[in-house]
């Protein structure tokens, strides 16, 4: 059996496959499904329709940043956050380090990075610091990937005045390692996802959150997706950074050092490629599927090689980014 198992893994890789590949990634998307509305009856928590669902505004020419915690964050000027204030913005996981607040936050399910008895405490804490009067007022939406151990008690808490506001969703990788088959398999996805016929909680994925929701962005009629802070590099994230270590000396020390190393999604460890071969991939595809495009905010990305840089509007107004009440 295992030999038969490996056998057909190997046949499935062939690129001409690619329905084939698709029929396995909606197999496992409706698992995966499945399991997400069974933690949403169970947390009270909404399951999210990635195309229907009320999380970021109607596009209408919009752009969408995807704020990521690269060190190229710490770039950036009021100038642009004020830009990026006038569209629309998703912060990724430990963006709730940063003063400005965006449209979305969206946090991966599961323990916490330690992943030991001090998950109780390091959640606590970092529930602490979510529950600001910048954040509380701005009325964020909260996005939760369905955690793996289906524990409510292991999400990021947030504020009782948002809890109206959270979804959780669902995913599926794509299992292509070739990147032609990839390419391929894109292709069809974004087809999928145009027509709406995939399964409504979830999201296409690579093991990768800026990759989700590049997808939700797509799903919710976005044209052009900024990733911002998506640097795949060895610098440390921008909350290592003295202006934030110092200011949250208590909420930075509950997530331990890193050694520098390149970030972890640019590697194929648990996945069939990095992000590195995978957003480009993704790039393209969108653009000559007519899907949109993938544009990255600064040139100090590992990505600047591959996709193309955006044009932050000239304007001479500076506008102060909102600070966070303590």
């Amino acid at each position: 059996m295992g030999l038969i198992r490996l056998i057909v893994k190997k046949l499935v890789q062939k690129r001409r496959l690619t329905s084939v590949r698709y029929l396995l990634w909606a197999h496992n998307a409706r698992r995966d499904a499945r399991a997400a509305k069974g933690f949403a009856r169970h947390s009270g928590i909404p399951l999210v329709d990635i195309c229907e669902s009320p999380i970021l505004q109607k596009s209408g020419g919009k752009v969408l940043f995807i704020l990521g915690s690269g060190s190229s964050i710490n770039d950036l000027n009021a100038s642009q956050f004020a830009h990026i204030a006038a569209n629309q913005s998703i912060g990724v996981n430990f963006w709730y380090f940063h003063e400005f607040v965006p449209n979305v936050f969206s946090f991966d399910g599961g323990k916490d990075p330690r992943g030991d008895e001090s998950s109780d405490r390091t959640l606590e804490g970092i529930g602490r610091l979510f529950d600001r009067k910048s954040i509380i007022d701005a009325r964020p939406k909260i996005l939760y990937l369905r955690p793996l151990n289906s524990e409510s008690k292991y999400l990021v808490p947030v504020p009782k005045a948002l809890a109206n506001h959270r979804w959780v969703s669902a995913r599926a990788n794509l299992i292509s390692r070739d990147p032609l088959a990839l390419e391929s398999d894109l292709r069809l996805i974004l087809r999928k996802i145009a027509s709406r016929s995939v399964p409504s909680p979830v999201l296409p994925d690579n093991g990768s959150s800026a990759v989700r929701m590049i997808f939700l962005g797509l799903a919710q009629g976005y044209k052009d997706i900024v990733l911002t802070g998506v640097d795949l590099d060895d610098r440390p994230h921008f909350w290592r950074s003295e202006n934030y270590a110092r200011r949250y000396q208590e909420y930075v020390a509950l997530i331990p050092a890193e050694a520098s190393e390149i970030h972890g999604t640019t590697q194929a460890t648990n996945r069939p490629l990095g992000n590195l071969e995978f957003l480009p991939l993704l790039g393209q595809a969108m653009a000559e599927e007519g899907a949109g495009r993938l544009w990255l905010s600064s040139a100090d990305s590992k990505l600047s090689a591959f996709l193309p840089q955006y044009s932050w509007p000239r304007s001479t107004s500076v506008t102060a980014v909102s600070k966070q009440s303590e």
